[in-house]
């Protein structure tokens, strides 16, 4: 029994939605937001929120799967082909895989690798996200058809069968025991503050189910804060607490039923009529009520008062003593002063050839003539009586007499009998304008005439008399005031009626009322009839409110219901089998292959130690800093991206170690942003797995590929190299070639003989231009080929570029290199170079391009060169 297996049995006794969980992480290792989103439907139809159906897990199928993916069968993959509208890959492609030792895919960026390795992902046992296969953007007719690839596998090298992809779906589950390793699918992880872990592939299921549980719990809780707020706020219906409906309403909740709302809302015309009765009975009652009677007394006091006011107002204008007497006073001193300023003026002005002056108009005149002769400026001397000076009304020169008549006018403007005159004049002004104003419009008032002439018989005529002698006596004071005569003394006219003298008995009556109903109650009787009505009234707001409140009645189911869906996300459950599974599975094996890997890959520059524990369904094997002065440094601010990688390959290869099977392994360009150092590394651990396995190495790192390369001949592991390329709209080109960096002398000898036969074509066929930007390639190629013949033969690979040592054992055999072999390399090298693409020479030394028997010549003399050394040293 392995860990999924133990796993399955587990969940076999859980929720459907737990179950189905478990199902798609072991079938596809990752979650969309589709799958999560409908793992969400299975929970609330579990607990009754959707009426949806869901089918049972296969468990059989399952275990079936799980078997695949764990059998002790060692898988080899053999080919992907009859491709069919997937990416850009071309049509009917087919990428062929040794089925030994290790196959390196070369590519540059966009040659097609991610699209093989997609299929691959599919098909196969991936650790991260499967990735997205897409129609081909470069075919119109593409869309809707169908996606398809085969991916040839065996399991014993003899009968080879196929498995399928179309569509993203996947035809069987033979291939699941085939791992993919890439950047994001190992399983590391930074925990907490200092601690760096993995987990084994089985356990990441259940840390997975965790972290889904979590996220569906936010999502519920989410959905429940979302349905509180829009809670009905049942203190709108005005309902007192304490009455039955208030405390039916304070009584909801998710276990309400529409029943118990029916019965605490009921309305008919029985009912109706009830509500008629007690409102004509309480309305009887309050008209004999002696507080009710308080109170209506004291609000027509309040009314009778203000009218009251407003007649006061009027009499303090025009029928006091104190006010007669002030008007009297203010318009015999106006007539005083203003006599006085007459006769003054006479004086002053007798003999003037202009009639009027002294007069009101004139003294206007003069004030404005001031200000004209002033203008913006500030005030100055006038008028001006110097020597030169000029009328300030005309600006003709003034004579002695006229000089002294301005001084005379703006004496008299200024005597004290002018100044007193003013003051009077105000005061007189002031008071006609408030006699003017008084206004006899008490059409506001009419409401509490009509409620007092209800009281008092005849008052509203009496009314009108009395403000009709009031405005007889304003019109008589405005006459006499404006007459120009002065007043001997003024009496208050006696008024045939008096308003304010009525309304004042109508206050005293209603104030003696008052007093005498404070001794008498029924308000006890009155209560009960009203409670009985408001209790009435109460259920006839919830019969109206009845829909808004079957609305909150199911808002309060559902928040319960999602409260029993948030309660089924609990991972303490998962954390157990967390535990469990750790404790089976997490053994001191693991540890020490962990360790052993990470010895591997070279990491020994920091002393670490390992444990194991289990947070909210995460079984954490973690790394932690072994230093004396590590307390408070955390591991993973101190680790390179590459020794972080080193984790992970590691990870990724100690649980390997404890498989029964020795299936295939796929790396995604797993060096992928690393420097030399960690390359190297991780090409030499790679290329040892695949002395025991097939290996399949996907990568667009040249350096990397020479590294593979390196270390399969070193270790005597086999290598095939497959080189990939693309046109304008069309990708995964298999090359017939690897890339020509990576191929040895006497593979770059025998490209460069067929590329001889177009050139040779092209020199019969084409214009010496384009023969000429050939042959000059093909002479670059041929520099580059007796370089890495120095390099491989003459040197007898003692120094290679991209290596990363001198291999000095290889240096015995170079001791029969000659002079004539320096000369030969020198003189073929320098003509390589007068040749080759890339020289610019100057036209005085342009020479024609040599003829393709010529270069044909040239290649075969650094075959003959090889030859002839490597005989020498056999």
């Amino acid at each position: 029994m392995n860990i999924l297996t133990d796993i399955i049995t587990w969940a076999e006794t859980k929720s459907k939605f737990w179950q189905t969980g478990i199902d798609m992480l072991i079938r596809n290792n990752t979650l969309t937001a589709a799958d999560i989103g409908h793992l969400k439907e299975i929970c609330r139809s579990e607990v009754g929120l959707s009426n949806k159906t869901f089918p049972a897990v296969d468990f059989a199928s399952l275990r079936a799967f799980v078997n695949h993916a764990s059998s002790d069968k060692d898988i080899i993959i053999s080919k992907i082909h009859n491709i069919d509208n997937i990416n850009a890959l071309s049509l009917g492609s087919s990428l062929d895989f040794a089925d030994k030792g290790m196959t390196v895919v070369y590519g540059d960026n966009g040659a097609g690798k991610s699209s093989f390795v997609s299929i691959l992902k599919h098909v196969c046992n991936t650790r991260g996200q499967k990735p997205s296969i897409n129609d081909n953007v470069y075919d119109v007719l593409s869309k809707g058809k169908d996606k398809k690839a085969d991916v040839e596998y065996s399991d014993d090298g003899t009968v080879f069968l196929s498995v399928s992809l179309v569509n993203g779906k996947v035809s069987g589950d033979a291939l699941k025991g085939v791992d993919v390793f890439d950047t994001s699918s190992a399983h590391h992880y930074i925990a907490g503050e200092d601690e760096i872990a993995f987990i084994p592939q089985g356990l990441s299921y259940v840390e997975k189910l965790s972290a889904v549980l979590q996220q569906i719990d936010r999502e519920f809780n989410a959905e429940i804060v979302q349905l509180n707020g829009s809670k009905f706020d049942i203190s709108l219906l005005g309902i007192d607490e304490n009455s039955a409906a208030g405390k039916f309403l304070s009584s909801i909740n998710k276990n309400t039923t529409l029943d118990d709302l029916r019965s605490s809302g009921t309305w008919n015309l029985v009912l109706a009529a009830r509500e008629k009765e007690l409102e004509t009975i309480i309305a009887t009652l309050r008209a004999t009520d002696p507080e009710k009677t308080i109170v209506t007394n004291a609000a027509k006091i309040t009314r009778y008062k203000v009218l009251k006011d407003k007649f006061d107002a009027l009499e303090s204008v025009l029928i006091s003593q104190d006010k007669l007497d002030g008007i009297v006073s203010t318009v015999n001193t106006f007539l005083t002063t203003q006599e006085t300023l007459r006769l003054s003026s006479e004086g002053a002005f007798s003999g003037l050839p202009i009639a009027g002056v002294g007069g009101d108009s004139w003294k206007q005149l003069w004030e404005s003539a001031r200000k004209f002769y002033n203008g913006d400026q500030s005030p100055g001397e006038f008028p001006e009586t110097g020597e030169d000076s000029k009328c300030p009304l005309c600006f003709q020169d003034l004579s002695a007499d006229a000089k002294a008549r301005f001084l005379g006018f703006e004496n008299f403007v200024q005597h004290d009998t002018q100044q007193k005159h003013n003051k009077a004049k105000i005061t007189y002004d002031a008071l006609v304008k408030q006699i003017n104003a008084v206004s006899f419009d008490f059409t506001d008032q009419e409401p509490t005439s009509t409620e007092l002439e209800g009281a008092l018989n005849g008052y509203q005529a009496a009314q009108v008399v009395y403000l009709r002698e009031l405005e007889a006596q304003r019109n008589a004071l405005i006459a006499g005031i404006t007459a120009g005569k002065k007043f001997d003394a003024l009496k208050a006219p006696v008024l045939t009626e008096n308003s304010k003298t009525r309304i004042d008995e109508e206050i005293t009556k209603l104030d003696k009322d008052i007093e005498e109903l404070k001794t008498q109650s029924i308000t006890d009787l009155i209560a009960t009839n009203e409670k009985a009505l408001d209790e009435l009234r109460n259920s006839k707001k919830i019969f109206d409110y009845r829909p808004k409140l079957a609305r909150e009645i199911y808002r309060q189911k559902k928040v319960g219901l999602l409260a029993t869906c948030s309660a089924q996300c609990a991972t303490r459950t998962v954390t157990t089998l967390s535990n469990q599974l750790a404790s089976t599975y997490v053994t001191q094996n693991l540890r020490e292959k962990f360790q052993e890997e990470l010895k591997g890959m070279g990491f020994r520059n920091i002393k670490i130690e390992t444990e194991t524990k289990g947070v909210k369904g995460k079984q954490y094997h973690y790394l932690r800093l072994n230093e004396p002065n590590a307390n408070g440094v955390a591991l993973k601010d101190i680790l390179s991206e590459g020794e972080h990688r080193c984790i992970a390959l590691s990870t990724f290869l100690s649980e390997l170690t404890l498989s029964e099977h020795k299936s295939t392994i796929i790396f995604d360009d797993p060096v992928s942003s690393l420097d030399h150092k960690w390359r190297d590394k991780i090409a030499k651990r790679i290329v040892t797995e695949a002395k025991i396995r097939q290996v399949i190495v996907f990568t667009h790192d040249i350096t990397f590929l020479l590294m593979l390369q390196e270390h399969s001949e070193k270790q005597g592991s086999d290598l095939d190299i497959k080189s990939l390329t693309r046109k304008k709209q069309e990708t995964g080109i298999i090359a017939v070639n690897p890339p020509w960096d990576a191929l040895p002398v006497g593979k770059r000898i025998g490209i460069l003989k067929n590329q001889y036969q177009q050139l040779e074509k092209i020199e019969r066929t084409q214009t010496e231009e384009v023969y000429r930007v050939n042959v000059q390639h093909l002479y670059g190629k041929l520099r580059e080929t007796w370089e890495r013949f120095v390099e491989e033969v003459l040197l007898n690979g003692a120094i290679q570029r991209f290596g990363r040592e001198i291999q000095t054992q290889r240096l015995s055999k170079i001791t029969d290199i000659t002079d004539m072999d320096y000369q030969k390399v020198d003189e073929n090298m320098g003509k390589c170079s007068t040749y080759f693409l890339g020289h610019d020479s100057a036209g005085t030394l342009m020479q024609e391009p040599p003829p393709s028997s010529e270069f044909l010549e040239d290649l075969t003399a650094l075959e003959t060169l090889i030859t002839d050394i490597r005989k020498r040293r056999k």
